[in-house]
Parts: C-alpha cells; structure tokens; sequence
C-alpha cells in the first residue's frame, strides 16, 4: 500500500514537472541545445587518428550531468519552495498522506525526471555524435549517476530546508548552479582556470559528478571505472544534505505576517496616482511622464523583490566578464581585447534579458493574476503601463552597463572614451525598444505566463550563442553566422563593441539600421495582433 502510494505521487510530481515548460526546458532542452551549439563550435572530429573516437564522446557526458542537477537540484528546490510558499505541504500534512511518503514520492520524481535527461542526453549524443559506451565502465557509470542524482535530490531538500524565501530558493536553485557549471569543467570545457578557481570547484560535488562520469566514457582509461575519490564527495556532500534536511525542514511558509505586512505596503500596478509627488493635476489625469514615471518605479521595485530576476538581469553579466576574462585571460577576439568584448557582450546580454524576457514575464504575469483586467477598469491608459516597463528595461540595462564599466576599467584595464557615450546611448535605447516590442508581440500572442517564459528563454539563448554574446570555444558554422546576422541581437552586439572599440570605428549606422528595422516590424505586428483582438472581443 506504502509502495503503490509513493509511485502515484512521484508519477503525480513527474506529471507535474513535464506541465511546466520552464523547469523541462532548463533541465532536458536547455543542456540539449547547449550540447548542440558546442558541437556545433568545436565539431567532433575524431581525438586520435584511427582511434574512432570524437570530441563529442567527452562534452556529451558532463552536459548530461549538467541536466541530472539542474533537475534533481534546481528544479527540485524550486517546485518545493513554490509548495511550501503556497500553503500546499501544510494542507497535505493534514491528510492521512505520511511524510516520508510525500518526500519520497518528490524524491522518486527528481530520479525519473533524471533518467529521462540521461535517456535524451544519450541517445542524442549516439545518434548524432557517434558517443559510444564504455561497456566495461557501464555498471560503475550507473552507480555514478544513481549517486549523483541522490547527492543533488537531497541538496535540494537541504536548500529549501534553510532558506525559507522562494526567491532566494529560486536564485540558488539557477544562479548558483549555473556559476559552478562554469568552473566545474562543463560550460568551458577544457578550459585552463586558474588554481585557485580549480579550487574552489573541486569543492563542490558538480565538478566530481562531471569528472566521473566523463572518464567512465574515457574509453583510453583503464579500469572497470569506478572512481572511490568522486564518489565519496558526492556521497559526503549526499549524507550532509540529507541530514540537513531531516533537521531543519519546515512545511509551512515562515513570516507570513511579515510577507503580508510587505504586500499591504508595496505599491499596486497602477499606483503611479497615489505615490507622493505623482498626484494627479486638478480636475484631470496625471501628466503623462508621471504615469511612467509611477508604472517604472513599481517595475524597479517588483525587480529589486524578485532575487532571481535581478541576478539573471544585473549580476549574472557582472560574474560573467569577470569570470570568463579570467579564465581566458588577455586573449583577442573580434579584434579587440577579451574584456571589452566581454564588457559589449554583457551589455548586449542585458538589452535582450530586460527588454525582451523580463517584460514579457511581467505582462503575462499580471494578465495571469487578473490585473491588466483590473488596470483597464482605471484611468491609467495600456501605453503608460507597457511605457513604464520599458523605462525601468532601459534605466536597468543603463545602470548595468556603468557596473560592467567600472569592474571592466578597475579589472582589467577597459578604457571608454566620451566620444563612446553618444554611439553606446543610441544603441541601448534602441536594443531595448526592439526587444520591448518583441517581447510585448510574445505577450500578446501567448497567454500563459509558464508558457511565455518558456518561449523567450527559449529564443534568447540561442540568439545569444550565436551572436556573439556567449563565448562558444571557437568560430560557429557559416549557418549559424548567416542566422546570426539576420537577428537582431548580433547587431546591438557589434553597434557596441563598434562604440567601444579604441581604435574608433565608424558609427555603425547598418547594425542599428537592422534593429530599427526589427523594432519596427514588431510594433506594426503586435498593432496588427492587438487590432484583431479588439474586433474580436467586440464582434463576440
């Protein structure tokens, strides 16, 4: 009875987990495309003449572990943080279901959503990439990722056990995942870190997953494959998370009034009449630069509560050039020095992440929970509502592209000359206007918040590695560089990178020529969307 219970809720939360486009997209899609965009890159010729053996065989494994934590660790914690903030492990914990029924079956879950990452990471590297299996490693290569998805299943118990914020949860779930993959041997494969940063990776359990099961599908390694130093990291880092969580695990959402006294005081979409100096004129509607003024300072503040958002969109860039400049070292690329190409790539990363993922999150978000239904029953006009958001895009991707100055000029020696400033000013305002309005043209065209945020991520992180925004390892194939240069994001990279580059280029009139021109496509199709709709609702 016990047994039959735990599967009906481990097949109830694997259900769960493939309705939700997001959490399937980073744990099976996304490792999946960045396996692809590195083959894509490095190729996968053969390591040896004669030998049989492709590059692929070693980039395979370590993004499959990838996909194994993000989904035993990140998407664990975050659906059970999300549970827990939403009242549902205290209502269960008044039925008759036991506790360590519902953990097992949330457990259970992890290790199939798990199998199902191995079983697509595989099978696509054997079919399009000739991996082959190390039959003599095969059982010490199941032991290890049975291992390794247990090690990352109680982390992620452990993690929402001591932070009890849902954001915070989210933010650790992702943003620190995504920081260790790049220095753990799995987003820049065989790159040279320094010692210290190898270091500080070999004290996490991910970087002994990756180098593990990587070297059982080593076929020039002897042995049946089993590595006792690997495995007891993971099975140390395993028992302490286990423990942790059966400690300190709470089921109930913590400061509850405090969370209450916070949404009594935070200001509502559409408080632009109420916020002191904003007042509406006698007898009339507020000025129009105070309804932006009001809808931007309440985007700003929904930013700064949202720890996983400001990361993705402020420090994640930051952590970026610092990270990858690094790693790298002083080496050119597109004939510029690594940090000030990596200073225009993290701007450009930042117009497409506020622009174009943010704001379309934000839009459905509020069409979800009812309030653009409510904002039209007010006297706030759609346009100061959708103008607000683009402000607060642009004044964040401006305050993040003077961060990245700075850490750029104190770093790593990046100097930016005041004939820079108009070209850099140009470009932004209009990256983020035409991510604004693709963004907007995404919200208008789906309704489910889940599923639009599946749609940009899924879009935007592809357009960035093959626009010169991510550092690949090597020069894509012609056909990505023909998609990337008809996308716009390349575009605002290089009108960057052209404003920034100290032998002075021109002004990059044709790439912002491009972006205009997509900026202007996407408001006459979300005109052309909105105008349907509208006939629509008056006909019905």
């Amino acid at each position: 009875m016990n047994v039959t219970l735990v599967a009906r809720l481990a097949r109830h939360e694997a259900l769960s987990f493939l309705r939700t486009p997001v959490a399937a997209f980073f744990t099976v899609a996304m490792p999946l495309l960045m396996t692809v965009i590195v083959g894509a890159a490095v190729g996968n010729e053969t390591v040896a003449p004669g030998s049989g053996v492709h590059v692929m065989q070693f980039v395979v494994p370590v993004m499959t572990v990838f996909g194994i934590a993000q989904g035993c660790f990140g998407a664990l914690a975050i659906h059970l943080a999300d549970l827990r903030d939403r009242g549902w492990l205290k209502r269960v914990r008044g039925t008759p279901v036991p506790a360590w029924a519902l953990m097992t079956g949330l457990a259970g879950a992890s290790l199939v959503i798990a199998l199902a990452t191995v079983v697509v990471m595989l099978g696509a590297g054997w079919v399009f990439y000739d991996v082959q299996p190390v039959w003599r490693t095969m059982p010490a290569l199941l032991l290890t990722l049975l291992l390794g998805a247990l090690c990352f299943t109680a982390l992620g118990f452990a993690v929402v056990a001591l932070v009890r914020n849902a954001a915070a949860v989210q933010l650790i779930g992702t943003g620190l995942l995504l920081a260790l993959a790049f220095i753990s041997d799995i987003i820049l494969v065989g790159a040279r870190m320094p010692a210290w940063l190898e270091t500080v990776g070999r004290l996490f359990p991910l970087r002994h997953f990756a180098d593990a099961v990587r070297d059982d599908f080593n076929p020039f390694l002897p042995g049946a494959g089993l590595y006792g130093d690997h495995l007891a990291v993971l099975a140390a880092w395993g028992l302490g998370a286990g423990a942790v969580a059966v400690w300190c695990f709470r089921w109930e959402r913590p400061q509850a009034g405090e969370k209450a006294g916070a949404a009594r005081t935070a200001p509502a979409p559409g408080a632009a009449r109420t916020v002191p100096g904003h007042l509406p004129r006698p007898g009339g509607r507020p000025a129009a630069w105070r309804l932006i003024a009001g809808q931007a300072a309440h985007a700003t503040l929904r930013l700064r509560r949202d720890l996983s958002t400001a990361f993705f969109t402020v420090l994640l860039p930051v952590l970026l050039l610092v990270l990858i400049s690094v790693v790298f070292g002083d080496v050119q690329v597109e004939g510029v020095r690594l940090p000030l190409f990596m200073l225009a790539a993290m701007i450009t990363y930042t117009v497409g992440v506020s622009g174009y993922v943010n704001l379309t999150e934000a839009v459905t978000g509020d069409r979800e929970r009812g309030v653009l239904k409510r904002l039209a029953g007010t006297p706030l006009p759609d346009w100061a509502y959708y103008a607000g958001w683009i402000a607060c895009a642009l004044w964040v991707t401006l305050a993040t592209a003077v961060v990245l100055a700075l850490v750029a000029a104190a770093g790593y020696g990046v100097r930016i000359g005041p004939g820079a400033v108009p070209a850099i000013l140009a470009t932004v305002l209009l990256g983020v206007a035409c991510f604004a309005a693709l963004g907007t043209l995404v919200a208008a065209l789906v309704s489910r918040a889940a599923a639009a945020n599946a749609i940009t991520l899924g879009t935007f992180l592809p357009m960035a590695f093959v626009s010169d925004v991510f550092v690949v390892g090597g020069p894509l194939p012609d056909v990505l560089e023909r998609a990337g240069d008809v996308l716009p994001l390349k575009h605002v990279s290089h009108a960057l990178l052209a404003a920034l580059d100290p032998a002075g280029r021109p002004w990059p009139w044709a790439d912002l020529a491009v972006v205009a021109a997509w900026t202007l496509g996407g408001v006459l199709v979300v005109a052309v969307v909105n105008g349907r709709k509208m006939r629509g609702g008056a006909s019905s």
